[in-house]
């Protein structure tokens, strides 16, 4: 055991590391970990890294909805980047019986990090949903760009600055900063499922609207009467406002979104509710976590996939700059 774990971080973990016990069936999990976390980083880092140049490359993806999956793909890409790698560099350590110091302390500090700030993302992004189809009206009006931007600026720099101010001024991890930390993304948790659940219920009221217009207008075409169809009605009933059907869309694209976050991040905070429960840190902390980690992470590689897979205009720009890519690597 390395005796310098002890001064790496101020937490029950570094107790922990110093009893470890390396059995097949451990060994056996945690070389599982290292790879799948070995084969998600680099999908994490390209995939969000291509949504992040061609939402930059097109004005035309410079909406508010993108603005904020911009903000998100970035935390994803942190997790890929450094997250992961760390986490993997760690976890093989322990499978050495030679802990890393360094590898321990960037993925303690910079998990919580974008794992809150990923959390606090998607709680912009269902904000920003639910207000544009319960409140279209006051959305057009007062969620302008420069203010979806500043409210995104004011996350990331609070967020930040807890961080950096905590570990700067060495906070004890179990006393304040853990709890501390928890507690919002708890909440943000939280928050994200209470909306997507009302979300659900108002797209569900737009589709049953949806379907009473277009049987109106069948109606109206069978019947075939000019004295039963005046002049416009037809095209009336069936002009459903396109921005009624595009919120529609965007709503489900980002109950799909916040659903996959939700059920891979899941693991992790019931991992986190049961080791407060029960009284097997050992367990927990070499096999529970790191599995429960692992999908938690697993988000960030599969984020870029649902993008493409439900914004077709962000699909159609991908499309494009990877012809771009092939054409240029040919000539």
């Amino acid at each position: 055991m390395n005796s310098s774990v002890k001064f790496c971080v101020d937490s029950t973990l570094s107790t922990e590391l110093a009893h470890f016990k390396l059995s097949p069936g451990i060994y056996h999990i945690l070389m599982g970990v290292c790879i799948a976390n070995g084969l998600l980083s680099p999908v994490a880092v390209l995939g969000n890294g291509l949504v992040l140049v061609v939402i930059l490359k097109f004005s035309s993806l410079h909406t508010n909805s993108n603005i904020l999956i911009f903000s998100l793909a970035t935390t994803d890409i942190l997790v890929g980047l450094v997250v992961q790698p760390s986490f993997v560099v760690y976890i093989a350590s322990k499978l050495k019986l030679d802990f890393s110091c360094k590898a321990l302390m960037s993925y303690l500090f910079t998990e919580i990090f974008c794992v809150g700030l990923s959390v606090l993302m998607l709680s912009l992004v269902c904000c920003d949903r639910y207000f544009a189809i319960v409140f279209p009206y006051k959305y057009l009006n007062r969620a302008t760009k420069s203010r979806v931007i500043k409210t995104v600026a004011i996350c990331w720099s609070t967020w930040l600055a807890f961080n950096v101010i905590c570990r700067a001024l060495k906070v004890k991890n179990d006393e304040f900063f853990s709890p501390i930390a928890s507690v919002v993304i708890s909440v943000s948790f939280s928050l994200n499922i209470v909306l997507n659940f009302k979300i659900f219920q108002v797209v569900r009221l737009h589709k049953r609207q949806i379907l009473a217009h277009k049987q109106v207008v069948f109606e109206l075409k069978a019947r075939g009467n000019p004295e039963d169809n005046p002049e416009g009605s037809g095209q009336e009933a069936a002009d459903i406002p396109r921005a009624r059907l595009q919120d529609t869309r965007l709503a489900i694209s980002v109950l799909l979104i916040s659903g996959v976050l939700i059920l891979c991040y899941l693991p992790l905070m019931l991992t986190s509710v049961a080791d407060m429960m029960v009284d097997r840190d050992d367990l927990f902390d070499h096999v529970i976590y790191p599995l429960a980690e692992t999908v938690a992470f697993l988000n960030s590689s599969l984020n870029p996939f649902l993008y493409c897979l439900r914004f077709r205009e962000l699909r159609r720009k991908v499309d494009q700059v990877l012809k771009m890519g092939t054409s240029s690597n040919n000539n």
